[in-house]
C-alpha cells in the first residue's frame, strides 16, 4: 500500500510540475478515480485572459467607392442645320422674259388647219418660187399649202414679210391667182368660183391669201393673231 501511495503521489507531483512548466495547460487536474487520494489542486498562476478588454473595433467607415468620372458633356450644342425660309413654288409662274414669243404665222395656220379642208401638201421654197414667183428670202416665215388632188382649187399662203418686200409678195400672189383663174375656167366651174372669190388681207408685215369655201373663217383666224 505504501509503495502504491508513493507512486500515486509521485505521479501527481510530476503532473503538477508539467502543468506548471507548460503554462497551466487546461488549468484543471484529472480527477482521480474513486478510492484514490486526490492531491490538493494547485491553482494556476497564469492570469486568465481579460474578457473585458475591448475588442478591436471594426472599421465603421464604409469602403470608399470608386468615384465615377462624370460623363463629359459638350461645351456647346451643335448648331442645327439652317432651314429654308421659303420653299420654291411647285409651278413657278414664268416671267415675261421667259415666255416664248407667239409665232403668228404658225398660230394662224394651226387654226386654219382645223377647218374642214381637202388633203393638202406643203410647198417648199423651190415650189413657192416656181408657182408664185416669190423668193423665200423675202419673208421671215411662211406657210403655203395646195391640194394633193387636182380636183380642188383650195390654196393658202400666210406669211410674215420682211420690211420693204410686201409689194413683191403681193405681186407674186396676184400672178398665182391669175394662173388659177386660167386653169379652172376650163375645168370644174365650182372650183373657179372659189378662185374668183379669194381673200387677200394684210396687217402690218403679215399677209394671207386664201382660196377656199372657208376663206372667211381663215380671215377671222388671221385677224385674231395680227390685230
Amino acid at each position: 500500500m505504501n509503495h502504491r501511495f508513493l507512486a500515486l503521489a509521485l505521479a501527481g507531483t510530476l503532473s503538477l510540475s508539467l502543468l506548471t512548466a507548460c503554462g497551466g495547460g487546461n488549468g484543471t487536474a484529472e480527477t482521480p478515480s474513486a478510492g484514490e487520494s486526490t492531491p490538493p489542486a494547485v491553482e494556476s498562476t497564469l492570469p486568465a485572459p481579460d474578457s473585458s478588454a475591448p475588442a478591436v473595433p471594426e472599421s465603421s467607415a464604409p469602403a470608399e467607392e470608386e468615384s465615377q468620372a462624370p460623363e463629359s458633356t459638350p461645351s456647346s450644342k451643335p448648331s442645327q442645320q439652317p432651314t429654308e425660309s421659303t420653299k420654291p413654288s411647285a409651278n413657278p409662274t414664268p416671267t415675261p422674259e421667259s415666255k416664248p414669243q407667239t409665232d403668228v404665222v404658225a398660230s394662224v395656220w394651226n387654226d386654219i388647219s382645223k377647218l374642214e379642208l381637202p388633203s393638202l401638201m406643203e410647198l417648199d421654197d423651190s415650189m413657192l418660187s416656181s408657182l408664185y414667183g416669190i423668193s423665200a428670202s423675202d419673208m421671215v416665215s411662211y406657210k403655203c399649202y395646195m391640194p394633193m388632188m387636182a380636183v380642188h382649187a383650195t390654196e393658202f399662203l400666210v406669211a410674215e414679210v420682211k420690211d420693204g418686200k410686201m409689194d413683191t409678195v403681193k405681186a407674186g400672189i396676184a400672178k398665182r391667182q391669175a394662173d388659177l383663174v386660167a386653169q379652172w375656167s376650163q375645168y370644174l366651174p365650182e372650183q373657179l368660183e372659189l378662185v374668183e372669190n379669194y381673200q387677200l388681207v394684210t396687217s402690218g408685215n403679215y399677209i394671207l391669201f386664201a382660196v377656199s369655201e372657208h376663206a372667211d373663217e381663215a380671215v377671222s383666224a388671221f385677224n385674231t393673231y395680227t390685230k
